[in-house]
């Protein structure tokens, strides 16, 4: 086609399909990436939350001497200072930068028990009951235990 002396040319059909095609298929994509799987999401950020308070509970350790929170004292001694017995020797917290980093990614707070169970036995149990909040399950109603390292693979 010729207009005033130039040569525009339109799309084809298959063209068109194509770019609609590949459009739709960057929408999807983007989506996946923004939008997320909530599940899967939601577990990995448990997980992830685990390390961290993990991490956060040997920090504490190395400062008091080897001494890990009382069950008593419970996690919340990672992010303000324990006022029950054993006070801290050293406390150089705060560990965590708020008491919302002690909950899952369903709301719910971790279990935390000093001294842990097991042979021998382990320093301490930390654990979330996954997402139906009930203990066992499989899939993403997997419960998530420190202690155990397939549970802690997203």
């Amino acid at each position: 086609m010729r207009v005033n002396g130039s040569n525009i040319k339109g799309l084809t059909v298959w063209e068109l399909l194509a770019l609609i095609a590949l459009v739709t298929a960057l929408a999807f994509l983007l989506m996946s990436v923004i939008g997320g799987n909530g599940v899967a999401d939601q577990r990995s950020l448990t997980i992830s939350r685990l390390r961290a308070i993990r991490d956060a509970l040997h920090k504490y350790a190395i400062d008091n001497g080897g001494e890990f929170p009382t069950s008593d004292q419970g996690l919340a001694a990672l992010v303000r200072e324990p006022t029950t017995d054993p006070i801290p020797r050293n406390w150089l917290g705060p560990y965590l930068p708020d008491a919302a980093a002690l909950a899952d990614a369903w709301g719910r707070q971790f279990h935390y028990v000093q001294p842990g169970a097991g042979e021998p036995p382990r320093p301490y149990d930390l654990w979330s009951l996954g997402a139906d909040g009930a203990e066992g399950g499989s899939g993403p109603d997997a419960d998530i235990l420190s202690w155990k390292r397939g549970t802690l693979i997203p």
